[in-house]
């Protein structure tokens, strides 16, 4: 029997630059490393940017304060973007979404934000506003709609996740220019009206204490304590993994898992610790690098035409704060 709670999901977008930077390219760049040892330490083929390859290769992006004017689009035209893909999945428009929530990690501006720019072009005319984390926003965003009263949502809710963080890559870095991408991802949700996902179960949760593991400086570059934020990445995602199969019906020779798109490698360590197949493990990050909050839904755009009626979802997500969360989804 399904335990459908009254969120679900319409439609869903996705969004991604069309500039690649290969492996090839991070060796040429002579800051170290090699096309293989990427290959063999994270799993990243490709990733996708909004830089210029000509200005990654003269700058190294050596002033992040510039990457912006170079760039080929912003986090407002990918989440624009994605956003019109989702809309027209879902069969509604701009105007009928009564309130639209966006993270947005990357902000061109203070003011006007990414959740403005988009409402306006979309004629979003209910409430807009940011719900922000960074990697686990689609847990957060939906957990956040969870908790509301149904009567106090309207029919159409529209979340958006978008981010560039290869402008706040530093390509002198050996492993940080292999792991970025740029990208947007957008979902339609609804409590009035059944879609193809139904939610199941959400969960989001945070340690502030740890807030400053992961950094994405306004002006200067990411970083992170690398080793430290792996090792707790792949652990948080097997336990809200487990804490799944312990409390729900999930056969992974049926229903499919979808991590943080954080790196590849990452990604195995956790499907062969629960013992779930590959064919059963969607993922994008060796094509298109880590998306932060945009990875995770934008695998399930990118398989939209694919989900199968009677299979579970369950995606797990954790990330910068530190903060984590997941939710399961039915397929109807």
């Amino acid at each position: 029997m399904s335990s459908f709670n009254g969120v679900s999901i319409l439609g869903m977008g996705h969004a991604q630059p069309t500039t690649v930077i290969t492996n090839k390219f991070i060796e040429d760049l002579g800051v170290g490393t090699t096309a293989a040892w990427i290959e063999e330490k994270i799993g990243i083929l490709t990733r996708v940017t909004s830089l210029p390859l000509e200005y990654i290769v003269e700058t190294k992006n050596s002033d992040p304060r510039k990457a912006t004017a170079v760039a080929s689009t912003s986090p407002y035209e990918l989440g624009l973007k994605a956003s019109q893909m989702a809309l027209e999945r879902a069969g509604i428009k701009g105007s009928e979404v009564g309130l639209l929530i966006v993270n947005c990690c990357t902000p061109k501006f203070i003011a006007p934000t990414e959740f403005q720019k988009i409402a306006t072009a979309l004629n979003v005319t209910g409430s807009a506003y940011n719900v922000f984390t960074a990697c686990p926003a689609f847990a957060l965003h939906l957990d956040f709609i969870n908790s509301f009263r149904r009567e106090n949502l309207p029919k159409y809710v529209l979340c958006v996740s978008t981010a560039t963080l290869t402008h706040h890559v530093n390509y002198n870095d050996r492993t940080d220019g292999a792991i970025w991408g740029d990208g947007a991802a957008a979902w339609v949700v609804s409590t009035q009206k059944n879609g193809r996902l139904n939610l199941v179960y959400s969960s989001f949760m945070s340690d502030p204490t740890r807030c400053d593991a992961v950094v994405v400086d306004t002006f200067k570059y990411f970083r992170q304590d690398g080793r430290a934020v792996r090792n707790f990445s792949v652990m948080q995602t097997v336990k809200l993994v487990k804490q799944l199969e312990d409390r729900f019906d999930i056969n992974w020779e049926r229903d499919i898992f979808i991590g943080h798109q954080a790196n590849k490698t990452m990604l195995d360590q956790i499907i062969n610790n629960r013992e779930i197949p590959s064919s059963n493990h969607w993922y994008n990050v060796d094509r298109v690098g880590n998306q932060a909050g945009a990875g995770a839904p934008a695998v399930i755009s990118e398989n939209w035409d694919k989900i199968k009626s009677g299979s579970k979802i369950a995606v797990a997500v954790v990330g910068a704060g530190l903060s984590w969360g997941s939710a399961l989804f039915e397929v109807v």
